[in-house]
């Protein structure tokens, strides 16, 4: 099971901290904050509670978290 990621992106000179969890089973839920000098400067909450009655969770959610990960270090880079 992957709980998050962790990632610095240097954009312009600038160093941003991406940051992706899942919020477990009981909160479905998938948080990135994006950070400069330890302060939360944009976030995205994807829920995917549909996901859980689906089946093949672990798959599922750890694309999820990949691709909302990918998706900020992009547009921050």
């Amino acid at each position: 099971m992957i709980t998050g990621f962790n990632t610095d992106v240097t954009c312009r000179g600038l160093v941003y901290h991406v940051q992706t969890e899942d919020k477990g089973r009981d909160n479905p839920l998938i948080e990135t904050l994006i950070y400069k000098g330890g302060e939360i400067l944009a976030s995205r909450r994807l829920p995917y509670a549909e996901i859980i009655q689906d089946g093949d969770t672990e798959k599922a959610i750890s694309r999820l978290m990949e691709e909302q990960q990918g998706n900020e270090e992009e547009s921050h880079a």
